[in-house]
């Protein structure tokens, strides 16, 4: 979810970083606490200015690196999972045109370089880069078989396949809806929901692309209600889909902190 910054560019501001050929930056920076009330958190990017809210460390290092889950951050002091920060950042002039020609992905890899050129500035964060094997969720089809449907071809209007069919996946509150989804792209979207504290990989062998529903009772650190119309996410995946998720280890691309420190504020 995206939302506009909450007050104009700060007058105060510090050089993110010094800009080279090979690692973009922001021209300038400003950090501050979140407000300890602040509950969501948000990332806004547009014209050059980058609008982040109530993010922690580590959220920063997962979204500067590109990471799915928190379990692929090792290492590091306690905090950067629990000091959140408001941070408004800004490219100059040239970058910003040079970004407008670049595509979403493009655009994208830019920020995030840009982001870890600010961490190692202001946070001073030094970090390695390796794969390792870790606590994984491994996405396998349950003894009793899958139950899912093979998604089928969708038409245009003159009734000939597609060749650009619309793939969706929606979800939110206990209720998931896909269209046209792998395996893989369900597990990462599994990956990211509050029950899971591990990367999921997908190991179902399942082929192709599938249309399917599901619904759970979520589970956010608090149990399940005793009176939930649905059952808990691991329960519904084998009832609904025949599927289950499975701990094991596995080879994943982590990064460890080396070191961090608290950064000046704005």
């Amino acid at each position: 979810m995206v939302s506009m910054p909450r007050a104009n560019m700060p007058a105060q501001q510090r050089p993110a970083a010094a800009v080279t050929e090979s690692q973009p930056s922001f021209e300038v920076a400003s950090i501050k606490p979140s407000r300890p009330d602040d509950q969501g958190y948000n990332v806004n990017s547009t014209k050059g200015l980058v609008s982040i809210e109530n993010y922690t460390l580590r959220r920063l290092i997962r979204m500067a690196y590109g990471l799915k889950s928190d379990s692929q951050i090792l290492g590091g002091p306690d905090w950067i999972g629990k000091q959140a920060f408001d941070i408004e950042a800004r490219f100059d002039d040239a970058e910003a045109a040079k970004m407008q020609t670049m595509n979403g992905l493009e655009r994208l890899e830019e920020t995030r370089l840009a982001l870890r050129s600010l961490l190692r500035e202001r946070f001073q964060l030094k970090v390695t880069q390796a794969t390792q094997s870790i606590p994984v969720y491994a996405l396998v089809v349950a003894k009793s078989g899958a139950k899912l449907v093979p998604s089928p071809p969708q038409l245009d209007d003159s009734g000939k396949p597609n060749a650009d069919q619309n793939h969706s996946l929606h979800g939110g509150g206990g209720h998931m809806t896909a269209k046209a989804i792998s395996m893989s792209s369900f597990a990462d979207w599994l990956t990211l929901l509050p029950e899971s504290d591990r990367i999921v990989q997908d190991r179902t062998g399942l082929t192709g692309e599938f249309d399917f529903k599901l619904d759970w009772a979520p589970d956010r650190g608090e149990g399940i209600p005793a009176d939930a119309q649905y059952p808990g996410l691991f329960t519904a995946l084998h009832e609904q889909l025949g599927l289950e998720l499975k701990p094991d280890k596995g080879p994943v691309d982590v990064v460890i902190v080396e070191s961090a420190s608290a950064p000046e504020l704005d």
